[in-house]
């Protein structure tokens, strides 16, 4: 792909907020959660500066570069490090970061952006447009893997017009750039790291990030120090300077029940928390604040599209019916998250709640007909046969939590119908190198995303055996989500997201199992923490505690 790079500006407002209300069931009551966060907090007095945080992670990314394949932890780590040209807050607005300001021309199709004077990599050398387009090269040239690879294919140039001033240049006009950007695969890199890791690839790279590297000890800690010459904080945050911590550190401990017991003995500061009886643990715990924020994501259950009989849609929505995704939520999340019906959450533009119509509610009654009416009869053994095929699933799913609980349940609602379900628990690395081969039938997966157009990364056919994990192909579905990807005005994307989800339910290559809250626990030491956008825990603002009441 051609490069050369722009700039422009204009306040972009974010995707309009869908009021979205979860009900999160701890014990000390019912806690109502709209679009953003809540904490729950228990005071502090903050002390002057320095001062070290501790962050228990399940296990390590297999690098630091953020245009790489993405690996477990990458995501969490990124932000810190480096900076992107812009940045999302709660609400999913965009704010300026190191684009200062900005501009659209043609129609859409030109942006051009104001870099911020005075902001050098942790290296020392300056952040330019040079950089920008050496980083937006580098991708497009070696980050065929990277999450956000596909987005930057719209971009037909980028051209450095001064010192701090890019142009980028698109063959059609791109709503979908802002999500692209706003991600930290999108990051900024230093030009001479990129140059170093050419020839030496375990070099890391360079960002310009509120923290930089200072160890990494394999499987045990990643560990990073402030940054002294940050002083280009987003708007979202009060302190425009340095961070006032003197270290941040990332600790690898793989079971969850070992962070929660570091947490409660003082040995951990921060962790994500994704278990009901853990919260439950929390709830109470004086030392201890509880950050909650609703995701732009979707939990869904997958049909392997290509596997017969999983290729025939009306034994996917027979399946479908067997699937009681208020159990789900209940008993493997106690409660928190919300029930899911729709291929998109109800915090992005494109969702329609009118499509409850389409979807395939819980009835196993209707699972045992449509099964029936697709040709299959009962066994001896209360299974189902039809001619030589015998129906018996296994189901794939990764280590993380809690979806080793949520797969029992679906075994369990499976049996209730008479299909046999193996579980299949393996690492993410082989659930998406198993998926790739579609050696599965059956697939407990997520997204992530901050923008509609997550509908056809995800489950547009040319992304079949890469982002489309369910080998999903309908071209009217094709159709409408590549003219959704090139459409700027709001109301006609509405439109056409909600067409493609009507005709996503009634093919039924997925069934929509719940949109996920995630909580986070903080030590009440830990002073002026904020979640952000995606559950993300900003700490430029955070002192250390003197004393706890």
């Amino acid at each position: 792909m051609p490069f050369t790079v722009i700039e422009r500006r204009a306040p972009l407002q974010g995707q309009q907020m869908i009021e979205l209300v979860s009900r999160i069931g701890l014990t000390i009551g019912l806690l109502s959660l709209t679009w953003g966060c809540l904490a729950y907090r228990k005071g502090a007095t903050p002390r002057s500066e320095g001062g070290r945080v501790v962050r228990a992670m399940t296990s390590e990314p297999a690098n630091l570069d953020p245009q790489g394949p993405p690996s477990s932890g990458l995501n969490l780590i990124l932000p810190y490090l480096f900076d992107t040209l812009v940045v999302r807050d709660a609400t999913n607005q965009i704010h300026p970061l190191l684009a200062e300001h900005w501009a659209m021309g043609e129609q859409g199709k030109v942006l051009t952006m104001t870099l911020k004077a005075n902001v050098t990599f942790h290296d020392g050398t300056p952040l330019d447009a040079d950089a920008v387009l050496r980083t937006f090269r580098r991708l497009a040239e070696t980050g065929t893997a990277s999450p956000i690879y596909d987005g930057i294919q719209q971009i037909r140039s980028v051209d450095v017009v001064d010192a701090h001033t890019v142009r980028f240049q698109f063959a059609e006009p791109s709503p979908t750039f802002w999500s692209t950007i706003s991600m930290p695969y999108a990051s900024i890199l230093s030009p001479d790291s990129i140059e170093q890791a050419t020839t030496d690839p375990d070099r890391p790279l360079v960002g310009s990030g509120p923290f930089r590297l200072r160890s990494w000890d394999p499987g045990r800690a990643i560990t990073l120090e402030s940054n002294p010459d940050y002083a280009w904080s987003p708007p979202i945050v009060e302190n425009q300077e340095a961070p006032h911590l003197a270290e941040l550190t990332f600790r690898i401990i793989p079971d969850a029940t070992t962070q929660l017991l570091a947490l409660q003995s003082g040995e951990v500061d921060i962790l994500f928390v994704n278990q009901p009886e853990h919260l439950r643990a929390l709830e109470n715990d004086q030392e201890i604040t509880l950050h909650s924020a609703v995701l732009n994501s979707l939990v869904y259950l997958g049909f392997n599209c290509a596997k017969p009989p999983l290729d025939e849609p009306a034994i996917r929505r027979a399946l479908s019916h067997a699937v009681d995704k208020q159990e789900i939520l209940d008993l493997a999340l106690g409660g928190i998250g919300q029930v899911a019906f729709a291929p998109l959450p109800p915090t992005l533009e494109g969702f329609d709640s009118g499509l409850q119509t389409y979807a395939s509610g819980y009835d196993p009654d209707q699972a045992i007909k449509g099964l029936e009416t697709a040709g299959f009869t009962r066994t001896v053994d209360n299974g189902w046969e039809r001619a030589t095929q015998t129906l018996a699933l296994e189901l794939l799913i990764s280590t993380r939590a809690p979806n080793a609980d949520i797969a029992a349940l679906l075994q369990s609602q499976f049996k209730a119908v008479g299909v046999p379900v193996i579980i299949r628990q393996v690492d993410s690395r082989a659930v998406m190198q198993t998926t790739a081969e579609g050696a599965y039938d059956l697939l407990l997966w997520r997204y992530d995303w901050n923008d509609p157009d997550a509908l056809r990364i995800f489950f547009s056919s040319p992304r079949i055996g890469r982002t489309n994990r369910i080998y999903y192909s309908n071209p009217l579905v094709d159709a409408l989500l590549e003219e959704g990807a090139h459409t700027l005005d709001n109301t006609a994307r509405q439109r056409i997201y909600s067409e493609a989800q009507r005709l996503m339910l009634l093919d039924a290559p997925l069934q929509p199992l719940y949109n996920p809250v995630d909580v986070i626990a903080v030590r009440n030491r830990v002073v002026g923490a904020q979640v952000s956008y995606m559950g993300r825990l900003l700490l430029n603002d955070v002192r250390i505690a003197a004393s706890t009441p």
